[in-house]
Parts: structure tokens; C-alpha cells; sequence
């Protein structure tokens, strides 16, 4: 194979792949000094401000930014299709062949300086000189390629201009929660957010909440749910949408004419929205990562994963827990970078809630809290004071508490919790009652307690 059918099999099989986890490691991985061909120099170049920027790999739009010159090479991809399945093997080939070249300049250069040195000191300056360039290309095989910063500033203005043009690929994704989307501004495409909770107090209700709003906009939703299966997801997914009691779907011979109305109208609201479950057990993160890949590609409307939950996720090794937990947690993050999809995750927390006065969770109280904290992008929190204290003012009512908002402040948001659906609340009113003590029963003492009877 020549240095161009080598270095042309890459640039192809890149272009028909598209982002993968094989493309999206080799455009980090292979910099574009390592193409001999000017030509295939520019065009990788240009692939990996696409792939940090937009996060695709459009060959029209790669002809757009280099030029009508560039066409026949990038439209003359789909003859490497032989090469699609070696790219890792055909990128380590460009490398080595990059090694090679770089040795022989060197070389060449080296003996060029021996052959006109004037004394013994100058030559074994260049001998020196060439042993250390030597000693750098061991490590150039292993080294990363990184992005100028230069080359990411024209993408910010691109992702700027089709934000104001509204145009929804270079949006953050909105929960439909519009004090929530106020906070965080949005999630963005290559966010890892953690939605941790006691349970009892909504998190797998919240995901499907937030599944209902994302697909409201048409985006599509793909649930890994390795507590619930399919079936009851789904029922809880079109109670939700009728508005009517999941327990109530148990027992409908007692149904009224009101919950089969109901009923009808949480089917007819389901029906045909971009929703797919995984309801298998035992998943391991390089399966639900796998997964979500094959997913993506066949549905490249994928606008959210989520996780439920981090707990049940394998954790195969024998490393600590905690950093299997992390292993799992930094794929997920990877994922999430690699095609553009943010991934929501929920997750179980400690016991220590329950030992504390105030039972507001915090990032602390997140099962091996230190590897989740320090991968996430957001981390909201949810807490219902009626849970702990019957007789709160604040009953039906849960608290959205992000601890963490990487680019954004923290805070709290409000959100109706009735019969296990979430529903809008006046914000300021629910901060009220969450913040107001309850009002406790003075119990009446009698008199002989007061005064009691002399023993004497």
C-alpha cells in the first residue's frame, strides 16, 4: 500500500463512519502533521475543528470550508470502504509511517551538520542534538494531538450565529422545566448530570418527566431501566401523560368514565414519540455505551440517554469500588463527548441522609460522591420534606436542588408532586411552605400535672 492509499484510506473511512468511538479517539489521537499528502493535511485538519465544533462530519460541509478544490477527494471517500473496519490498524500505520519520516529529516540533517562542522565539539553537538530527537520520537507514537485554540474560535462564532438562528443541533438541550433550564441554561450536548435521591422521593418519576418534555420538542429519548421493566415503564409513561394514577391502572374495573377518558388520552399522547427502553439486567458501561452508539446512528435524533440507575450498573475488575464506580462514570462522560448526546444518570444516595436534622441531600451523600462529583456537568438533587415529616406545610411538594452546575450558578427549583407525576408550582409560594416550620400540636397539660398532689 502507498503513503496515499494509506493516508486516503483514513481520511475515507473517517468520513464514512461518521463519530464513533474509533473515529472520535484517532481525531484526538492523529494530528494532522502526520499526513505526508497536503491535500489529506487540510482536509484531517479541517475534520477535527468540525468534530470539537459541531461534533459531525459532514462531507458537504468539509467542501464548503475548503473549497470546490476539495471535492473530488472527500466525494471519492466511499471507494475506502474496505478500510472501514482496520481504521484503528490503518491510523497506527500513519503514525509509524510519521515516526519514519520525521527519523530520516533527522538523519539527514544530523549528518548534514557532522559533514561541516568545524571541530570534534560541533559534531558531537549534532550527535547530541539527533539522540535526543531520537529519544522524543519513542514517545511520539503515544502522544495525544492537541487543538489549537485558534482553530475552535471560528466553530464559537458558527454555534453562536445557528443559536440565533434557532437552529436546533447548536441548542442545549431544555428540560421543558423552565426554572430548571433558567438555572442551567440548558443541558449541554456533552453533559454527564446525576440525578441523586433517597428513595421514595421520584428520581425514576423525574426522569420520565423530563423524557415526556424533551419529546414534546421531537428529540428523542433512549432509557437503560435496570430496575423497572419496559412494560412498567411504559404504563407510568402514559398515566403521566393522562394525568391519572399509576395504581389505578391495577384495578380498571373500577375505572370511571373520567379515568378511561383519561386512560385514552395518556395512549393516544404516547403513541409514536421517540421513546426506546433497555429494560435488561446487569448491564456493564461498555454495553450501555455500545448501545447507545448502534442507537445513535440508526436514530440520529437522539437527544438524551438516561441511566436508571448508576447502582445496578455491572461493575466487573477488581479494582476499589469507588473506582470501578468512577470507570463507569468517566465512559458514560466519554460517551457523551464521543456523539454529542448528554447522559443523565440516576443515582441511589448513603444512609447519611437520614442521621442528619436536615435531610437536604448534598453531593457528599452520593454513594463514592468523590468519583460522581468530579465527572459530572450538573447535579440535581431532590428532597420531599413530607417524606420525613408528615404534617410539613410543604406536603406535595419537591425540591429540585442542583449542588453542582458546572457552567452555572446552584439553586433550588419547585416542582407539584401528586400521585407520582411532577406538575408546575408557583415558585415563590412553594419556597414558603418549604422553608416554614410546621406548626406543632401544643399538647394541653392537666392540672394535677401542674400541681401535683403532696405526697406529705
Amino acid at each position: 500500500m502507498t503513503t496515499e492509499e494509506l493516508e486516503g484510506a483514513v481520511i475515507g473511512a473517517v468520513l464514512l463512519r461518521g463519530l464513533d468511538a474509533d473515529t472520535f479517539e484517532a481525531l484526538i489521537d492523529l494530528s494532522e502533521n502526520a499526513f505526508s499528502i497536503g491535500v489529506y493535511r487540510n482536509i484531517w485538519r479541517e475534520m477535527k475543528q468540525l468534530a470539537h465544533g459541531a461534533g459531525n462530519l459532514d462531507g458537504l460541509v468539509l467542501i464548503e470550508r475548503l473549497g470546490n478544490d476539495y471535492e473530488a477527494v472527500i466525494l471519492s471517500a466511499p471507494r475506502y470502504v474496505w478500510a472501514k473496519a482496520g481504521l484503528v490498524s490503518y491510523v497506527q500505520m500513519v503514525k509509524r509511517a510519521q515516526v519514519i519520516r520525521n527519523f530520516q529529516q533527522m538523519a539527514a540533517d544530523a549528518l548534514k551538520c557532522v559533514a561541516s562542522s568545524r571541530n570534534q565539539d560541533d559534531a558531537l553537538k549534532s550527535i547530541a542534538t539527533l539522540r535526543d530527537g531520537l529519544q522524543s520520537l519513542e514517545t511520539s507514537e503515544s502522544a495525544l494531538s492537541p487543538v489549537h485554540i485558534d482553530a475552535l474560535l471560528p466553530d464559537i462564532v458558527d454555534r453562536l450565529q445557528q443559536r440565533l438562528n434557532g437552529d436546533e443541533s447548536y441548542r442545549t438541550l431544555q428540560t421543558g422545566i423552565a426554572e430548571l433550564d433558567s438555572i442551567t441554561g440548558g443541558i449541554d450536548h456533552t453533559d454527564l448530570m446525576f440525578i441523586g435521591a433517597r428513595p421514595s422521593m421520584g428520581k425514576t418519576a423525574l426522569a420520565l418527566h423530563l423524557m415526556e418534555k424533551i419529546t414534546d420538542r421531537n428529540g428523542g429519548v433512549l432509557l437503560f431501566s435496570m430496575e423497572m421493566a419496559a412494560i412498567q415503564i411504559a404504563e407510568r409513561q402514559v398515566a403521566n401523560a393522562g394525568s391519572i394514577s399509576v395504581s389505578k391502572l391495577k384495578y380498571p374495573q373500577e375505572f370511571t368514565d373520567e379515568d378511561w377518558g383519561r386512560f385514552d388520552s395518556g395512549i393516544r399522547e404516547i403513541a409514536g414519540r421517540p421513546i426506546w427502553i433497555v429494560d435488561a439486567s446487569n448491564l456493564t458501561a461498555d454495553q450501555i455505551c455500545m448501545t447507545t452508539e448502534n442507537h445513535k446512528r440508526e436514530h440520529p435524533g437522539l437527544a438524551a440517554v438516561f441511566v436508571d440507575y448508576l447502582g445496578l450498573v455491572n461493575l466487573p475488575g477488581d479494582e476499589r469500588y469507588d473506582l470501578k464506580v468512577g470507570s463507569v462514570t468517566k465512559k458514560l462522560k466519554s460517551l457523551s463527548k464521543r456523539i454529542r448526546v448528554p447522559s443523565i444518570v440516576l443515582s441511589q444516595l448513603s444512609r447519611t441522609v437520614e442521621t442528619r436534622m436536615n435531610k437536604r441531600p448534598m453531593n457528599a451523600d452520593l454513594k463514592n460522591s468523590g468519583e460522581i462529583e468530579a465527572d459530572a456537568d450538573i447535579i440535581a438533587m431532590l428532597y420531599r420534606d413530607e417524606v420525613y415529616n408528615p404534617d410539613t406545610p410543604a406536603k406535595g411538594i419537591t425540591e429540585i436542588i442542583i449542588t453542582k452546575n458546572r457552567n452555572g450558578p446552584l439553586g433550588t427549583v419547585y416542582r407539584s408532586f401528586q400521585e407520582g407525576h411532577f406538575m408546575p408550582v408557583d415558585q415563590a409560594h412553594a419556597e414558603r411552605l418549604s422553608k416554614t416550620e410546621p406548626v406543632k400540636e401544643k399538647k394541653t397539660r392537666r392540672y394535677s400535672e401542674l400541681f401535683p398532689a403532696n405526697p406529705y
